[in-house]
């Protein structure tokens, strides 16, 4: 081992003869860990609550969505040249409306979306009640938690639609209202859909469909692969088709949550930047106080460059110290509120109840990096200054 680094290190834990300087080594030690804890819990409930939106958003919208500016005709030669492409998963028609949902005396404007059994299947793991049977049927609809909640609609209960204009009369389009069956009830998490959105089969919808939106959605084997598989659709389908990749259809809200994410970084990493004027005053007073031992290591041949490793090495080990330490605890806490889930959240204004926990290696990677550099850069000054020592000034009188 270089004497160097050993130095520095006796040098961080052996302060005896000037408590004061080893207070506020604890001091900074500290700091360094309450930024580094701070970073991790603020960072993994970011990441968490960016990913538990992604996956509720995916559970109930398609990877990529294929629309025309004009009737489809041919859906089912589409969705035989789609479900050749490779990477896709499932390829289904909807048709989605606006409709007046009505029952036990309540009334409220729906999104109607239709699906066939195939587009139920691929929805079937947020549907927390019905039978599988009833899934696609003719005469049967689904409701989101919310809207079955505020009406007291249970599975087998009836329901009415007004849809409008699917009726004609001789003075022109009229609303018409149909009766279902309640086959079940729907869950996301996210709080807008299963306040408004209705899910009916494409067999019902084809005899009272109004005036709405036709397409085809698509769902792959691997959600990142959006951007290759839309390409393939284009060059298949043509220029008259617009193919939408759900990282289009939630942009801006993605990129709202990254932005947010990457402020929060900076504004709590000032909490480690302020911990490194700590590092500072402590090496400072080191100096100070090692002043005799420097114009020994001088007189005997260190070099200035030695010197500042010394010094150097003691605020990086202060900064290494309060990391780990704050890494620790931070990893601590986040498995803690993940597994516990004990902060609650109001479902209607973040769309999800509970605080969404997930740490990221590349995240920690980050954090100490930075957490890291930072330390290093409070190093500078003080081992400078330390370098700088001239021996035969102290030496004279000694």
């Amino acid at each position: 081992m270089r004497y160097e680094p050993f130095l520095g290190i006796r040098y961080l834990f052996s302060k005896k003869k000037e408590p004061f300087i080893a207070f506020t080594t604890w001091i900074s030690i500290v700091g360094v860990a309450i930024g580094v804890m701070a970073l991790i819990i603020v960072i993994g409930v970011m990441t968490g609550f960016q990913s538990e939106i992604r996956e509720r958003i995916l559970s109930i919208n398609p990877h990529l969505l294929i629309l025309s500016s004009h009737w489809i005709d041919n859906v089912e030669g589409m969705m035989e040249a789609v479900s050749k492409i490779r990477g896709v998963e499932r390829v289904f028609p909807f048709l989605t409306f606006q409709a007046i949902l009505e029952g036990n005396s309540e009334a409220q404007a729906v999104v109607v979306k239709a699906l066939n059994g195939e587009g139920f299947a691929a929805l079937s793991r947020i549907v927390k009640v019905g039978r599988r049977e009833t899934m696609g049927k003719k005469g049967f609809l689904f409701l989101g938690k919310e809207v079955s909640e505020r009406f007291g609609l249970l599975e087998g209960d009836r329901a009415r639609l007004f849809v409008p204009f699917s009726g004609f009369s001789p003075f022109g389009p009229t609303t018409e209202s149909y009766v279902l069956q309640v086959g079940g009830v729907f869950e996301t998490g996210i709080f807008d859909v299963d306040n408004g959105l209705v899910l009916v089969s494409l067999e019902d919808a084809g005899e009272f469909f109004g005036s709405g939106s036709q397409g085809l959605e698509v769902r792959l084997k691997d959600v990142e692969r959006v951007e290759q598989v839309r390409r393939e659709i284009m060059e298949r389908l043509g220029p008259s088709f617009v193919v939408r990749t759900w990282k289009d259809m939630n942009k801006s809200l993605f990129s709202a949550l990254r932005l947010e994410k990457i402020a929060m970084f900076i504004i709590v990493a000032l909490i480690v930047f302020v911990a490194g004027f700590n590092i500072v005053a402590t090496l400072m007073m080191t100096v100070m106080e090692k002043k005799k031992d420097i114009a020994i290591l001088r007189a005997v041949g260190a070099s200035r460059r030695s010197l500042m490793l010394i010094f150097m090495t003691e605020g990086l080990a202060i900064g290494g110290i309060g990391a780990a330490s704050g890494a620790g605890l931070g990893y601590l806490i986040c498995e803690l509120l993940k597994r516990y889930r004990f902060i609650r959240l109001p479902q209607e204004i973040y769309s999800i109840s509970e605080i969404p926990v997930k740490v990221d290696s590349l995240d920690i990677g980050v954090i100490a990096a930075v957490t890291m550099l930072i330390c290093l850069f409070s190093t500078l000054y003080p081992a400078y200054k330390a370098s700088r020592i001239e021996p035969q000034e102290i030496l004279r009188y000694e």
